[in-house]
Parts: C-alpha cells; sequence; structure tokens
C-alpha cells in the first residue's frame, strides 16, 4: 500500500493496494509512448484460463491498432455493438440493443457498398445516394447491368441493361 509521487506538486501517482494497481496523472496529459522504431505497445492480459494473451496492439511498423483473430471489440456496458474478425470471417453485431443505425452525415455524400467483382476486382454494388436526394425522394442506385434478384432461386429478377429495363 505504498504510494509512489513523482513530479514537483506530486502530479503522478503510482500505488498498489493488495488488490490492484493504479496510476493517476493529476496535471496535463498523460503519454504512453514508444521510441524503438517498428516496435509495439502491447495490450495484454489474463486469458480467463491462467494464460496470458495479447488483446490489442499498437503496430509501431504500420501506425494501426490491431486485434487479434478472434478477440472482440465491444462497445456499450453490455458489449451492445460488437466488431470482431475470427481469422476467416468479418462481423458487426448489434447485440439486442436497440437499432443499428449506419449514417452519413455530410451533405451530398452517399454509402457505398463495394465488393469482389468475380474477375479480382472490386465494384460498387448500389449506393444510397445522397446527392441526388430532394427532401421529397431518396434514392438507391445501381449501376447499369446490375440485377436486383429475390427468391432464393432468384426468381424474380430486375434488369435495366443502360437501354431498356427487364422485369423477369
Amino acid at each position: 500500500s505504498a504510494e509512489i509521487y513523482l513530479g514537483t506538486g506530486s502530479d503522478m501517482l503510482m500505488w498498489h493496494n493488495g488488490s490492484g494497481c493504479y496510476f493517476y496523472n493529476n496535471t496535463g496529459d498523460w503519454y504512453i509512448r514508444n521510441t524503438a522504431d517498428d516496435k509495439d505497445i502491447i495490450f495484454q492480459s489474463d486469458d480467463g484460463s491462467g494464460g496470458v494473451e495479447t488483446y490489442f496492439f499498437l503496430d509501431g511498423s504500420t501506425g494501426y491498432t490491431l486485434f487479434p483473430d478472434g478477440k472482440i471489440l465491444g462497445f456499450g456496458a453490455a458489449g451492445d455493438l460488437t466488431l470482431q474478425h475470427d481469422g476467416s470471417n468479418s462481423y458487426i453485431n448489434a447485440n439486442g440493443t436497440g437499432d443499428l443505425i449506419i449514417k452519413q452525415m455530410t451533405d451530398d455524400k452517399d454509402i457505398s457498398f463495394q465488393s469482389d467483382d468475380g474477375s479480382g476486382g472490386v465494384t460498387e454494388y448500389f449506393r444510397l445516394d445522397g446527392g441526388d436526394a430532394d427532401g421529397t425522394y431518396t434514392y438507391t442506385k445501381w449501376a447499369d447491368n446490375s440485377i436486383v434478384a429475390l427468391g432464393i432461386s432468384k426468381d424474380l429478377k430486375i434488369f435495366h441493361s443502360g437501354t431498356n429495363s427487364y422485369v423477369q
């Protein structure tokens, strides 16, 4: 339970009380800095079964904050929104609290949905077009030669070739 004070006015305090460690800063900003080239700041903790795991790290060579595969980034008191990559797939989960809202707040800008185009590239499949909305109508734009297919077996198809429109 000994306390260590640093700074002219005892601005920084560190202590252990027998059940936890505490670090306090009473003046200015708190910096954690690693100046070794291409090295990281690694956050580790107990893994729940007696071992220690890295939960995330600040990657000094890329500038990214990285979470190892399987780790979950949670928001809200009960992990109401989570982001995860399991090594194969990526997930955004709203876990039973409220709606999941994706909002673009910049005037006349869009939300673009892009994916693999089947030939090694990436293409936009559709967009929510904020620039064409006029206060009365909103628009979802699909590129020419896009097919909107409904039903497990694509039973209903809506298609526009750039010249003609089709409903099958």
